[in-house]
């Protein structure tokens, strides 16, 4: 009975001790996973920190060098600006000089000369030729013109001195005016080539094939600077045919680049003919020098010989004495024995007595 009573009463405390557990068991689980939370977040916390740290640095520097390149670039803005601006004022002032040089090479006859003069002279110079050398600037003198059959005044532009005291004669053609109203207007070609058949002939009558102390070849260079020029001129035949019948060839700065370069393979080749001449010269002084000494040598080696055997001659004359006579040698060495007091001595070989030439041929020694 007593049993029975007390077993409900076991389960009421089973009961209140399982959940009494249970909350116990939940706290401490809970508490242990805020535990271990607080731990991982401080550990990933730390770990983040860690790992962020280089980056927020190289954030830092990178910040840096973008707020100076912002500073520079507004520095590098305000600089380019202002180099803009002097830009626009030379790009004014080429304009305008730009301007006043088409002008002048194209009204001005002395400028629109001397230009074609300095560009002849600058493509000489750049092919490695110098004045007073290999050309002469401006060679001053007279001809007969063939217009009008009288002696006139001529200067060339440049005659260029060639191998074998030849000459080459070029001059300078500026058509700059007519050619740019044809670049501008293309119906205006008809006057541009009209100028440069002017041209022709009037460098046709200077008659500079007849220059005197210039031995040139029968035709001479008319130098047109602008290259474009020169090659809308080839294309019309009157102007060729032209330019052939007065001697003339039209050459811009690539033929005339081609000339000079044949000009200077001349002056090589001359130079080279030159050395070979000398080559040969002294080859020959050489050999007759050479010649000369050997026969020279043999003369000596003869004059030595008859030396020699004169010397030997001499030599044998105090020795080849008679039987009963000494020779010269040992009676002079025979002083020694009166109390000359020397250490030198007469060499042996001169006092040894030699046969006559007739012992000698006796005894069939030659």
């Amino acid at each position: 009975m007593g049993l029975c009573c007390s077993l409900p009463m076991l389960f009421v405390i089973f009961f209140y001790l399982k959940k009494v557990i249970k909350q116990d068991f939940v706290k401490i689980a809970n508490d242990t996973i805020k535990t271990e939370q607080e731990d991982l977040r401080k550990q990933n916390r730390e770990a983040l920190e860690e790992k962020l740290l280089p980056l927020t640095k190289e954030l830092g520097t990178f910040k840096e060098k973008v707020d100076k390149f912002n500073i520079n670039g507004v520095e590098n803005t305000v600089k380019i600006i202002d180099q803009l601006n002097i830009l626009e004022k030379n790009n004014k002032k080429i304009e305008e000089e730009a301007r006043n040089l088409t002008e002048a090479l194209t009204k001005n006859q002395n400028i629109k000369g001397s230009y074609g003069e300095n560009i002849l002279e600058s493509v000489l110079q750049y092919s490695g030729m110098v004045e007073g050398i290999h050309y002469i600037k401006q060679y001053s003198t007279s001809s007969e013109n063939i217009k009008d059959n009288e002696i006139h005044n001529i200067r060339p532009d440049i005659v260029i001195n060639l191998p074998d005291n030849r000459h080459l004669i070029i001059d300078s053609k500026v058509t700059l005016s007519s050619y740019i109203e044809y670049i501008k207007d293309k119906s205006r070609l008809k006057d541009y080539k009209t100028e440069v058949k002017k041209r022709i002939s009037e460098l046709a009558n200077k008659n500079y094939n007849n220059i005197p102390d210039i031995n040139q070849p029968d035709f001479i260079i008319m130098y047109m600077p602008i290259e474009s020029s020169v090659s809308l001129l080839y294309e019309d035949s009157d102007i060729v045919n032209l330019a052939y019948k007065s001697n003339i060839i039209i050459a811009g700065t690539s033929s005339l680049l081609v000339i000079i370069r044949l000009v200077n393979q001349l002056f090589i080749q001359q130079k080279q003919n030159e050395n070979v001449q000398q080559i040969v010269e002294a080859g020959t002084n050489l050999y007759d020098t050479f010649v000369h000494f050997c026969n020279e040598l043999l003369t000596m080696q003869k004059d030595f010989e008859k030396l020699s055997q004169e010397f030997t001659t001499v030599i044998n004359r105090f020795r080849r004495t008679n039987k009963n006579k000494p020779s010269i040698f040992s009676q002079i060495n025979e002083l020694k024995k009166y109390g000359i007091n020397s250490t030198k001595n007469i060499p042996q070989e001169l006092l040894e007595e030699y046969s006559t030439v007739e012992d000698e041929i006796a005894g069939g020694v030659v």
